[in-house]
């Protein structure tokens, strides 16, 4: 398996657990920051915070927790 960012190999055991990255620190960041940029960290009402993905009608139309 090769990493997608830098095109190193890595194990299998990694990439069957769901990885596509390498160890490297780099890689590692990158993927980070395109899964950061896909969630918000929101407050719900009477239930704390929670991560909703971007295009979440939640964060579209304000409405969370099944309110009307």
């Amino acid at each position: 398996m090769k990493c997608i960012y830098c095109d190193t190999e890595f194990s299998l055991e990694r990439y069957e657990i769901g990885y596509k990255t390498c160890m490297d620190k780099s890689c590692v960041l990158k993927a980070l920051q395109e899964k950061q940029s896909k969630v918000r960290l929101i407050n719900m009402p009477k239930q704390g915070f929670a991560y909703v993905f971007v295009d979440s009608p939640d964060l579209k139309y304000g409405k969370s927790s099944g309110r009307q």
